[in-house]
Parts: structure tokens; sequence; C-alpha cells
């Protein structure tokens, strides 16, 4: 894939960062309806070789669309810290879009193109029992970033908690 060109096919993830998950979960239960969220507090995850990061994340769907809210704690969040919104200013901010893969092979053909045309990764991990997923610097032609990831088969029982409106 050429240096220019966004990946678009497979989108099911809108992601924003905050400074406040309560407060941002309430902005979107007021402004979508999302009664809950699977909440995942203090969480711990790979970044890349010898990196971490340390976050707050809750997840839910409004019809096929999850919302992702993520709050940085520490670690290696340089990435969600960056876009965080001014304390004054709104709770939340977009951060990223995410690409699901259907197969290892199609994520690991799309992670070499990527990696092919120059574009810069800067977070890559397997999570265990999840998946793997990277962060795909776009902001220089989309204004943002773009996450590809690829779920496990054993990840089906935890794809199914996340809540649904």
């Amino acid at each position: 894939m050429p240096a220019d060109t966004p990946p678009y096919p497979g989108f099911f993830q809108v992601a924003y960062v905050t400074r406040d998950i309560d407060r941002a979960q309430a902005q979107f239960a007021g402004t979508h309806g999302i009664a809950r969220f699977l909440e995942m507090r203090d969480i711990r995850y790979p970044t890349g070789p010898g990196r971490e990061a340390h976050c707050h994340v809750s997840l839910a769907y409004v019809g096929a669309t999850e919302i992702e809210i993520i709050q940085p704690i520490d670690g290696d969040v340089a990435i969600y810290v960056e876009g965080l919104p001014q304390a004054e200013g709104p709770v939340v901010r977009f951060h990223h879009l995410c690409r699901r893969f259907a197969t290892r092979e199609a994520f690991d053909a799309e992670l070499d193109q990527l990696q092919a045309s120059g574009r810069t990764l800067p977070i890559r991990g397997d999570v265990d029992g999840v998946g793997s997923y990277y962060y795909c610097d776009m902001r220089n032609l989309l204004g943002h970033f773009v996450e590809g990831i690829v779920f496990d088969d054993g990840a089906s029982d935890w794809l199914a908690s996340i809540p649904r409106f």
C-alpha cells in the first residue's frame, strides 16, 4: 500500500482519549444511550519490546460501532497523552479508528505492507488470549492514528462481554 493511501476497509471502532474516564462514560451515556461499558481499570498491555501502557479502558457498542475510551495512567502512554483534551476543554478527544482483520494472515500482510511503505508504527503488541494489534501513524494524511487488530480464537467470550446498545 502506498504511503499516501489510507487503510479504510474493515473499520469497526472509534476511539477517544480522556483525562477522566468516569466523566467520559457519563458523556457517552447521555449522547449515545450507552447504559454501561465493559470497564477495564488499571490494565497493563504490551506496546512493544520491553514496553507497556497502564490505562483505564472502557468499551461498548452503539449498533455495529464499538466505542473505546482510554485514560492513560503511566508507562508507554505518550501516544495517548499527546491527544488528551485540555483540563478546561471537552471531556474526550478523538484519537483513532480501528480496523479489524478476519485472519492472522491478512493482519500480517497489512503489517508487512505498512512497514514496506515506510509508515510509522509507534505501538505494536500481542495480548495473551486476545490477539495482536498495532497503531499506524496516519496523522499526516488523516489527522489521526489507525489501529489494526486481529483477535485470537479464544477471545470470543471476552468479545461477547462488551455491552451492545
